[in-house]
């Protein structure tokens, strides 16, 4: 999916899973701020491959809460849609660049350790809440106020 050369993928941000729950959930405290950079953000959104496992397991944990699944994954697919939100096809290489930057950042979590790999090999900017990005060498990150 992310192809071309670099400079395209400039025009590109990477979102990742707390970005997609914001966006979903009217109760979060950053719905708003979320809608806007999907409504507004004037570039190519893609969301990292590995949003959807995540949120899969917060499901099967009963983080997130809803009636009926497909009506819940369907709903979500045409939200993408709707957005033209781009989704990256898992490679090894996500893979391997994220077990490097877990020994190096404690302070990563598995699922944050693959999307920040993701923004890593693809030469996209993450934007996310979660400020332990900014920590990670050669990834480009924002805080999404930075991209309203």
């Amino acid at each position: 999916m992310l192809k071309g050369n670099s400079a395209n993928n400039e025009r590109r941000l990477l979102i990742e899973t707390d970005l997609l729950l914001a966006l979903i959930s009217p109760g979060d405290r950053h719905h708003g701020e979320a809608k806007g950079l999907f409504e507004n953000a004037g570039v190519r959104l893609c969301l990292s491959p590995y949003s959807l496992t995540e949120l899969d397991l917060l499901i099967r944990a009963k983080e997130i809460m809803f009636t009926e699944a497909g009506l819940f994954y369907a709903s979500l697919g045409n939200l993408l849609e709707y957005y033209d939100i781009g989704l990256p096809t898992p490679k090894p290489a996500y893979h391997g660049k994220a077990y490097e930057l877990r020994s190096k950042h404690r302070g990563l979590t598995y699922f944050d350790s693959l999307h920040a790999a993701v923004g890593i090999v693809e030469n996209l900017r993450l934007v996310s809440y979660d400020k332990e990005y900014a920590q990670v060498g050669g990834l480009k990150y924002s805080h999404p106020k930075e991209c309203l």
